[in-house]
């Protein structure tokens, strides 16, 4: 088992290129450096800059300057412009006239519509999976997930694990075969993701995380619906887990991870 200390240091390890406020330099990308220019440049700063917002490169509330981010990039600041559009309907970014662009902090009782969400579209998958009789291919492909998941646990390696913690959730809608409540829950995932790296590494969540996936995937072909609804729903709770003791109410109503 992990002492609480040990898993800060493993997040604190894999955000060690972090940027600091303002400086847009993407070091703690996996691939850094400009990109290389070409037809579908204006995807790749896209992606470049998701990953730098939900790996936790840019803190929740953090200023983005469109020219640091194209220098940095080996850009012009039309693709990084482009981007920021695209990242705020995603609900990444916060563009606020005369003031700038910002990476999104939690409005009031936001979090909470979020699990939410999460609930109404993860509920409506699984139901859907039992209804087409696709429980085997769930279970597989989430024993497959949850396979990883251990082997970043075993490793000390919170960013994967965390990532895997996204494609497993991911997972079931894609099995439910509904396009319509995939592609809602990817308007949510990347606003989920970057939750799940600023608030979601306390050790004792981490045990708990990983102790429900071992469930969730064991069940879906164990147990009746209801059941596993029961776990799920308790799993994305909006109380449940350890991300409400690394909360603080900013003073313009915001939440943002408490500095420990």
């Amino acid at each position: 088992m992990r002492g609480r200390g040990t898993a800060r240091k493993s997040v604190a390890t894999a955000k060690t290129g972090a940027s600091g406020a303002g400086g847009e330099s993407f070091q703690g990308s996996e691939d850094r450096g400009p990109i290389k220019r070409g037809p579908l440049l204006g995807d790749s700063v896209l992606t470049r800059m998701r990953r730098s917002i939900v790996q936790g490169d840019w803190m929740l509330g953090e200023k983005i300057s469109e020219a640091r981010v194209a220098a940095s990039l080996g850009t012009s600041k039309t693709p990084v412009r482009e981007a920021l559009v695209q990242l705020k309907h995603e609900g990444l970014v916060e563009i606020r006239p005369q003031a700038g662009t910002f990476v999104f902090t939690l409005a009031p009782r936001e979090l909470n519509q979020i699990c939410e969400m999460r609930w109404v579209l993860e509920s409506a998958a699984l139901r859907r999976v039992f209804e087409i009789d696709a429980r085997d291919e769930l279970a597989a492909r989430l024993k497959a997930v949850f396979a990883e998941m251990q082997a970043a646990w075993a490793q000390n390696d919170v960013r994967r694990y965390l990532d895997l913690d996204g494609a497993f959730h991911q997972v079931i809608c894609e099995v439910s075969g509904s396009p319509y409540i995939l592609q809602s829950y990817n308007l949510i995932a990347g606003k989920v993701a970057a939750l799940r790296t600023h608030l979601g590494i306390d050790v004792h969540h981490l045990e708990k995380s990983i102790a429900e996936h071992d469930r969730l995937a064991a069940l879906v072909m164990t147990a009746d619906l209801e059941t596993v609804l029961a776990l799920l729903g308790s799993h994305i709770a909006r109380k449940e887990g350890s991300y409400w003791e690394h909360l603080d109410q900013t003073p313009g109503g915001g939440i943002l991870p408490r500095q420990e």
